[in-house]
């Protein structure tokens, strides 16, 4: 049965001598494995659609419930991202995310979306990396039924206060007296998340925030999937704050 799709390569391992297995993320199938052979030859006219980051049409041959690619129609490379570390590690950071947070034959159009937004604004040298992932990543939580709860300065009518606590059970900001559980969280922490969420926000008050940010984000994703996410915290490791 012949199969296509619209996907991007999440990541690649090599097989056999010239073959590579893809990871590819669908709207529509979700995350699936996919054989691609001969790709790691010279001449291989496919070579393009095994390259991470790759989103294109594939088109599948399916038997057995295994997937080879037979052809692609590339849409985009993102091929800036090779050309700068600190995007690169951003980059697979949000793949990282996209694989653990998906399934297979399970629609994924919203995270799907957010996730290729995100590889654009990653390649776009006037936007921020950090703030382009945190983007994406509030996206990737909100569409997998774990979103972060930012209202919290309209609940206290604009008067936060300096000392906040994050619930990593609800996923929400409170503070100390109305938080039963959680974390201390800072100002700047809090205001860059709704900076990145596009909400109102205190530019005074978001020095130093995203590196906070990712790191709570890592950590509200790890409780909730028992995963690491290494390469979020290797981007988190890279960047550096003003």
């Amino acid at each position: 049965m012949e199969v296509k799709t619209e996907a991007v390569v999440l990541q690649t391992m090599d097989y056999k001598d010239n073959d590579k297995l893809l990871t590819l993320f669908s709207p529509t199938l979700g995350k699936i494995t996919a054989g691609i052979r001969g790709v790691k030859k010279p001449t291989a006219k496919l070579n393009f659609a095994a390259q991470p980051f790759c989103f294109a049409e594939y088109v599948l041959a399916e038997k057995g419930g295994r997937y080879t690619v037979t052809s692609a129609y590339m849409h985009e490379s993102f091929f800036e991202l090779r050309t700068d570390i600190t995007r690169f590690y951003a980059a697979c950071a949000a793949a990282e995310v996209c694989r653990e947070l998906s399934f297979e034959n399970e629609r994924y159009e919203g995270l799907f979306i957010g996730f290729i937004e995100c590889l654009k604004s990653l390649c776009l040298s006037g936007e921020d990396e950090a703030e382009s992932l945190v983007s994406f990543l509030l996206v990737a939580l909100r569409e997998s039924g774990y979103p972060i709860d930012l209202g919290y300065l309209e609940e206290c009518d604009g008067d936060i206060g300096d000392k906040l606590w994050f619930d990593f059970d609800d996923g929400r900001f409170a503070s100390f007296e109305r938080c039963e559980s959680g974390e201390r969280a800072s100002v700047s922490t809090y205001h860059t998340l709704r900076k990145c969420a596009g909400l109102a926000f205190d530019e005074t008050k978001t020095q130093g925030g995203k590196k906070r940010a990712l790191r709570l984000i890592k950590a509200y994703l790890s409780q909730k999937t028992e995963t690491r996410f290494e390469n979020l915290g290797e981007f988190i490791r890279l960047i550096d704050e003003e």
